[in-house]
């Protein structure tokens, strides 16, 4: 059984990526040594996937998974899952039964200002959280700081997030240490421009 297979089979709610490409990719890279940082985490299912990715490489590593657990989803239902709210009880149960939860730290708090201590150098992050423009900036200009190997953006190029489209763009446009390296779906890997090259 794949491990996403695993995760969708042992938890309340869903992988919140649009296709098993995306997963794939997130797998790859999250299997590398080092901490992984998301922000973003509905379910808990992709700060799970990353936990479950490093485990089955060896990779030594911690996952943070930052969310303010309000607002949004949080409040009006996921849309991806039967409109079922997700809870911060059900993000444990969830990962209780998929044994993570000592591989992974459940973060209660706004993305900004930035909530992890200074010790935590993450290798990869991976930004799905706010969607707007502003949001999507500042979490990136927050996350650089950090100098991880590899910056994930979920939801790039989607016609219903144009303010991560626009973000990113900017990005890309402006910022020449970081280049792109790779894109599956809506899935936009960025890296250090000394780091671009794609893990087989």
């Amino acid at each position: 059984m794949s491990l996403q297979d695993y995760v969708s089979k042992n938890i309340t709610g869903r992988i919140a990526l649009i296709s098993r490409l995306e997963a794939d990719v997130l797998e790859r890279y999250t299997a590398r040594a080092g901490d992984h940082v998301e922000i973003g985490c509905l379910w808990g299912a992709t700060a799970i996937l990353a936990a479950l990715a490093k485990k089955q490489a060896g990779a030594e590593g911690h996952v943070y998974t930052i969310d303010k657990m309000s607002g949004g989803y949080w409040q009006t239902g996921d849309t991806g899952y039967y409109n079922r709210i997700p809870t911060r009880k059900t993000v444990i149960q969830n990962l209780e039964r998929t044994g993570t939860q000592h591989d992974v730290t459940i973060i209660e708090a706004m993305s900004d200002p930035w909530p992890l201590p200074e010790t935590v150098k993450p290798t990869t992050v991976l930004i799905d959280g706010s969607h707007t423009y502003e949001g999507c900036k500042q979490d990136w200009l927050n996350v650089k700081k950090l100098e991880p190997e590899y910056v994930l953006f979920h939801d790039y190029e989607s016609s219903r997030h144009p303010g991560v489209q626009k973000a990113v763009d900017e990005i890309l446009k402006n910022d020449r240490e970081w280049v792109k390296v790779e894109k599956a779906d809506t899935l936009l890997i960025l890296a250090k421009a000394r780091n671009n090259e794609t893990i087989a």
